[in-house]
C-alpha cells in the first residue's frame, strides 16, 4: 500500500522538470514508507510532458495525468487527488520554491497523529521568505490576514497550495472550484468537518534571476484577489455586512444628533441633505444587518450539507467494502 503521494501540478515547466522531479525522488528515497509521485500536466504547450514520459519510464513511482487544454491550478489539483493512493497527500509547486525536504517535513508532522493537515507558512516564527518582492509579500501577508478573521483558529497561511493532508480528509470534501480558491475551499470545509490543522515554519525562495535571465513575474492578478475576498465573504458574511450595517447606522446617528442640536438652535433642519442622509444610513445599515443575518443562516445550512456529504460518503464507502 501506498503510503505517500506527492500531487504536483505542472505547466510549461521544461527548463526546469527534470531537475525538480529528480530532487522530488531523492527526497522520497530518504523516506522509508511507500511514495508515489502523481504529475499531472495542466495542458503544457512546451516539452514538460514529454520529458516526464520518458522519466516515467524508467522510475515506477512516477504516475502521469495530462490533458490538452490548460485548467487552472485547482482543477489540475483535483484530478490529482482523485490520482492519489497514499495515506498522506502531498502538494506542493512544481518549482520546488519551498524546497524538496519540504516532504520529508509534512511527513513526520502527519505521523505524529495531531493533525489532518499539515500547511508550509513562511509568516511564523522561523519562516519566511527569500528574494520575494515585497508587493508580493504584502499580498500574501494581507490576503491571509483577512482569511484569519474569517476562519477559526489562529492562521497565518491560508492560500498556499504547499501543504499535505490525510486522504480521508480529501474524501470527505466535495469541492467545487477550480482556481487558487480550491485551498481556501479546502480549508473552510475540513474546519466545518472538525479536521484538525496545523502549520509549520517554511522558506519560500524565488531563484534570483541569472544575468541576461528573465525576471519572474508573479502570477498575482486582480482577478485572483477578487476571488480570494469574495470567498472570504462567503465563509464568513456577518463580518462584512455586519461591520457595514453599524458603521452605516452609526453614521445616521451622529448625523441625526447633530441635526438635533441644531433644531434645539432654532435652526429648521427640515429639507437639509444630511437629514436625508441620516434617515437613509439608519436604514441602509439595518438592511446590512437583517442581510448579514440571512446569509450567516445561509452559510450554516451550507456547514450542514457539507457534513452531510461527508456522512453520505462514508456510507457509500462502507456499502462498496461491504
Amino acid at each position: 500500500m501506498i503510503k505517500v503521494s506527492v500531487v504536483i501540478p505542472t505547466y510549461n515547466e521544461e527548463l526546469a522538470i527534470k531537475e525538480n522531479v529528480q530532487r522530488i525522488l531523492a527526497t522520497l528515497d530518504e523516506i522509508e514508507d511507500t511514495s508515489e509521485l502523481v504529475l499531472v500536466n495542466d495542458g503544457s504547450v512546451d516539452n514538460t510532458l514529454k520529458i516526464v514520459q520518458e522519466m516515467a519510464e524508467n522510475d515506477q513511482r512516477i504516475r502521469i495525468v495530462s490533458y490538452g487544454k490548460n485548467r487552472g491550478r485547482g482543477f489540475a489539483m483535483k484530478i490529482g487527488f482523485k490520482q492519489a493512493r497514499g495515506e498522506f497527500v502531498i502538494t506542493t509547486e512544481s518549482d520546488l520554491n519551498w524546497g524538496s525536504e519540504i516532504i520529508k517535513q509534512f511527513v513526520e508532522e502527519l505521523k505524529k497523529g495531531d493533525a489532518d493537515i499539515v500547511i508550509a507558512s513562511p509568516h511564523i516564527k522561523g519562516g519566511g521568505m527569500v528574494n520575494v518582492p515585497f508587493h508580493r509579500w504584502l499580498l500574501s501577508y494581507l490576503g491571509n490576514r483577512v482569511f484569519a478573521l474569517v476562519l477559526p483558529g489562529r492562521r497565518t497561511m491560508s492560500t498556499g497550495m504547499t501543504r499535505s493532508y490525510r486522504k480521508e480528509v480529501l474524501d470527505a470534501l466535495d469541492l467545487e472550484s477550480e482556481s487558487k480558491v480550491l485551498h481556501v475551499e479546502i480549508l473552510y470545509k475540513a474546519l466545518d468537518l472538525g479536521y484538525r490543522v496545523k502549520e509549520v515554519p517554511a522558506t519560500l525562495t524565488w531563484k534570483k534571476p541569472e544575468p541576461g535571465e528573465v525576471v519572474r513575474k508573479s502570477h498575482f492578478k486582480v482577478r485572483s484577489i477578487v476571488s480570494h475576498l469574495l470567498m472570504s465573504l462567503d465563509v464568513r458574511p456577518f463580518l462584512f455586512f455586519g461591520i457595514i450595517g453599524i458603521i452605516l447606522i452609526a453614521l445616521g446617528i451622529i448625523a441625526g444628533f447633530y441635526l438635533l442640536f441644531v433644531s434645539l438652535g432654532g435652526t429648521s433642519v427640515a429639507g437639509r441633505p444630511l437629514l436625508f442622509f441620516s434617515i437613509l444610513a439608519i436604514i441602509g445599515g439595518m438592511q446590512m444587518l437583517i442581510f448579514g443575518f440571512l446569509a450567516s443562516q445561509n452559510r450554516n445550512i451550507k456547514r450542514q450539507i457539507i457534513r452531510t456529504q461527508k456522512l453520505v460518503k462514508e456510507f457509500e464507502k462502507s456499502d462498496n467494502e461491504v
